[in-house]
């Protein structure tokens, strides 16, 4: 859990930082930014902080060579001391620069913050944040003259939508520092990870959401590719697979591969076959097993839309499946030369 209620914003910069591969330029600023007043500070940390809520945490994979630009250098030179806060907030920007070569990345303002005593995981400590908008949208102004009106419009932040951004806490830092990555703006697949891997060099940090996901990703792909009716699975039994593994995880608080194997696998030749699997594919994807973890529920809830069990027949029907296998039935219509299946049921709801 993420909480700054008690955090101080010490420092504040703003950069511009273009698109190099179009030509965009890259503006630097030369000082921190002063706050006015406290509703715009606070309406800057409202922006900045509200979409951090998640027990998703990455870390960087390791630190370079001090003479190459790295995120991972420069905020382990802010943990250390602030009295160059501009200068190194500059080569932060430069390296983002530097990465913004596709045509479909946008330029825009890249903000660094430092925040004295956040708390992340109930443990307090100093944060660095790397923000960046990348989106404009057009407001209206009304102002009012006695009993007169005159409208105008203008461009500006969204605050309840941050594009891009990034806290660093100062804990772990043998492990890569504990981060927390957002990025509402990736939906164009060449530059999806330009944020995540190409500026910051960072990985999902092994934890209950990593080991979960990775889990849930595997019995996916068991029942997808080894549960087929190539291998004289039915489709209805390769569903109940499915149903039954997001049904596991729903329902624990913590996994272990032997209740798994009890619960959901059942038979021993399933069993061996998922264990031969997940084997193959903890080595391909280059994953370490782990048979004991905590089940987080983000990664639950991320991961369930993946496993639902739906039988796709031709192009005119869908048939959803929840639970109750046992009172479906699968055939073939010798007459007809056509396959079918008989669903059995107790009541009929209809939505008008």
């Amino acid at each position: 859990m993420i909480d700054f209620s008690r955090a101080q914003l010490t420092h504040f910069t703003v950069h511009f930082v273009g698109n190099k591969g179009l030509g965009e330029e890259l503006t630097c600023s030369e000082k921190v930014i002063e706050f006015k007043d406290d509703f715009v500070k606070e309406t800057v940390l409202r922006y900045f902080l509200t979409p951090f809520k998640t027990d998703i945490y990455y870390q960087f994979k390791g630190k370079v060579d001090i003479s190459l630009a790295s995120v991972a250098n420069a905020t382990e030179d802010l943990f250390t001391s602030q009295k160059s806060f501009v200068d190194v907030s500059k080569q932060v920007a430069t390296h983002l620069y530097n990465q913004s070569m596709h045509p479909k990345i946008n330029g825009g303002e890249f903000f660094v913050c430092y925040f004295k005593d956040a708390m992340v995981d109930g443990e307090l400590c100093d944060a660095v944040g790397y923000f960046k908008t990348e989106n404009k949208e057009t407001f209206l102004k009304v102002y009012q003259h006695v009993d007169e009106f005159d409208v105008d419009c203008d461009n500006g932040i969204n605050i309840n939508k941050l594009d891009k951004g990034c806290l660093v806490f100062n804990t772990e830092k043998k492990k890569g520092y504990k981060m927390s990555i957002v990025d509402t703006n990736n939906r164009v697949a060449e530059c999806a990870l330009y944020w995540e891997e190409d500026f910051l060099n960072a990985v999902i940090k092994p934890n209950g959401y990593y080991h979960t996901k990775n889990f849930m990703d595997t019995s996916r792909g068991f029942c997808e590719e080894i549960l087929t009716e190539a291998n004289n699975v039915d489709k209805k039994d390769q569903m109940m697979m499915l149903n039954k593994s997001a049904s596991y995880f729903k329902e624990k608080d913590n996994f272990n591969l032997k209740d798994f194997e009890k619960e959901v696998l059942v038979q021993p030749e399933i069993i061996e076959a998922f264990n031969d699997y997940r084997g193959d594919y903890n080595k391909r994807l280059d994953l370490t097993a782990i048979d004991e973890f905590e089940v987080s529920q983000t990664a639950v809830k991320k991961n369930a839309k993946y496993m639902k069990s739906v039988v796709k027949l031709d192009k005119n029907f869908h048939i959803y499946i929840h639970s109750k296998h046992d009172y479906v039935e699968r055939g073939f219509d010798e007459e007809r030369g056509l396959k079918y299946y008989k669903l059995f049921y107790i009541n009929e709801e209809t939505n008008n």
